[in-house]
């Protein structure tokens, strides 16, 4: 599974990390049409500010509002992905 550490800071000062996980990538991928394992490669700053958002959304610390109005509080998102998220190796069974 795709894991990622998202950090929001907000123009206030204000620090919320997100441990971006199962359905925020299937709600990317349908947002902007696009593999996720495309994201390397086609990634647009809006991708991660929308990834923030969504993860802020998700556990209501959006404030109430839509991507736009969220966005213009925000001073910085910052992703980054956890490459190996499994507590132990994946171990071959073939």
């Amino acid at each position: 599974m795709l894991r990622a550490q998202i950090k929001v800071t907000y123009l206030d000062g204000r620090q919320v990390e997100f441990d971006g996980k199962g359905r925020l990538w299937i709600d990317f991928e349908d947002k902007f049409d696009i593999s996720i394992m495309e994201l390397e490669s086609k990634m647009r700053m809006k991708h991660i500010w929308w990834l923030g958002y969504q993860c802020a959304r998700t556990e209501n610390k959006h404030g109430g509002v839509d991507f736009d109005p969220w966005a213009d509080g925000v001073e910085t998102v910052e992703f980054e992905v956890n490459e190996n998220p499994l507590d132990e190796r994946v171990t071959p069974t073939s």
